[in-house]
């Protein structure tokens, strides 16, 4: 809207507007009269409906921050900073699912 150079204001309903508001408000509220004094009517009261339990794992409570270092099982390392090594040619910067080198020398034998 501001990039037609629209203004908000002019698309608004006018129940949301200051005025509207302090009109509706402008009146003392009376209190009602509590349960005890509500008429019967006979007919039974609407029960919420039954909660399932989701066939699904919950989420957490809380999501980790990108900076905040992740819980590892005892006895395991974390990966973080490793330079990867080919099993196959021996090179740097990948492994050897994706070595070309490797595959080349697995086709000939």
């Amino acid at each position: 809207m501001y990039h037609l150079r629209l203004q908000p204001d002019d698309y608004l309903h006018e129940c949301y507007h200051i005025e509207t508001y302090k009109k509706a408000y402008s009146f003392p509220m009376q209190p009602i009269n509590g349960l005890h004094d509500w008429a019967k009517t006979g007919i039974e009261p609407v029960l919420p409906h039954i909660k399932r339990k989701m066939p699904r794992k919950p989420k957490k409570n809380r999501r980790m921050a990108k900076d905040e270092p992740k819980k590892l099982k005892p006895g395991h390392l974390s990966r973080k900073g490793l330079l990867m090594t080919c099993t196959q040619s021996g090179q740097h910067g990948h492994n050897k699912r994706f070595c070309t080198q490797g595959n080349e020398h697995a086709k000939h034998v």
